[in-house]
């Protein structure tokens, strides 16, 4: 008789919250996409500018420490997101998807500078 006056509760699981700063964050992001610039800048401008004319090795590993800051400070901005709701948001997975491209073109930019 027990089991039927006893009332079904439904609980969802909320992921534990850890408040941090994002200057981290934030600071790998901007060191990145300044790296990854650098690289930019370097490949598409004439040979006669500043720092220009340097070999093929400086702008793909740029691109390289580029995408792996990017990715790192991607990572991290998404597991904050995620920490700060409690739950996975639309922010969050975005973020993960950009460090995950930013990973992959650091690794296209590693297979062509090693072939």
């Amino acid at each position: 008789m027990s089991q039927l006056l006893e009332k079904q509760r439904v609980e969802t699981e909320h992921l534990p919250r850890f408040f941090r700063n994002r200057t981290l964050d934030y600071t790998l992001l901007v060191v990145g996409a300044l790296v990854a610039g650098f690289g930019a800048y370097a490949y598409l401008v004439p040979a006669g500018w500043f720092l220009a004319g340097q070999a093929e090795a400086w702008y793909l590993g740029s691109w390289i420490a580029g995408g792996v800051l990017l990715t790192a400070g991607f990572g991290l901005l998404g597991a904050s997101v995620r920490d700060r709701s409690g739950h996975w948001t639309g922010e969050a997975v975005m973020s993960f998807v950009l460090g995950t491209l930013s990973v992959a073109g650091a690794v296209a930019a590693a297979v062509v500078l090693i072939i």
